[in-house]
């Protein structure tokens, strides 16, 4: 509609513009994409690096548990190797204290086998004689005659001191004790020390 300012009378131009429903320059307004296309692009950049990041982690979370379960491993096989290892060693040999033993003194100390028929008695042998030999020696040795009696002459020869138990014939005792010194006072063996007894 023409202005009602215009002091001329409408004509077929004026009718025109009346018809139109836009008036002047027009722009087309932008969608909101495009109007934000730049902060569109970042937070899409960040969710995509937040993906990775997080199967990244996975990732390395499942390596670590790994190697966290590793470790227990060898601690599992020694723990269930120690059991074998406390098997397989040497059980100290068992003593049948009422076999017959002989105390030789062969150390030339008077008295010395009553002392070790007084340590051995106490210390649960039943039955202990002595002898005196003829010869000096320098090591103490615990003699047994049969196999069967080998356990317990090794058990008396880590009693008193005398390492590894011999298998002789030389004495008639089921198992001989031949003793260089006095026992000492815990009764294990070497040492001099006061006891009675004829030897």
């Amino acid at each position: 509609m023409a202005d009602s300012q215009y002091p001329y009378p409408p004509d077929r131009f004026d009718d025109e513009a009346d018809a139109v429903s836009f008036h002047g320059a027009h722009r087309a307004e932008e969608p909101f994409w495009r109007q934000n296309l730049l902060y569109i692009v970042i937070i899409g950049a960040a969710l995509v690096m937040l993906i990775v990041l997080l199967f990244l982690i996975g990732g390395m979370g499942g390596g670590g548990d790994e190697r966290a379960e590793d470790p227990t491993t060898p601690a599992a096989s020694e723990s269930s190797s120690a059991p074998a290892e406390e098997e397989t060693s040497e059980a100290p040999p068992e003593a049948d204290k009422s076999i017959p033993i002989l105390v030789v003194n062969a150390g030339g100390i008077n008295g010395m086998a009553g002392a070790w028929q007084e340590n051995l008695e106490g210390a649960d042998w039943e039955d202990v004689s002595l002898n005196t030999s003829d010869n000096v020696q320098q090591e103490p040795v615990v003699f047994f005659r049969d196999e069967a009696d080998q356990e317990s002459a090794q058990a008396l020869a880590d009693e008193v001191g005398a390492g590894e138990a011999r298998q002789s014939d030389e004495y008639d005792a089921r198992i001989t004790f031949v003793a260089v010194e006095m026992p000492d006072e815990g009764g294990d063996g070497g040492g001099e020390g006061d006891g009675g007894g004829e030897g």
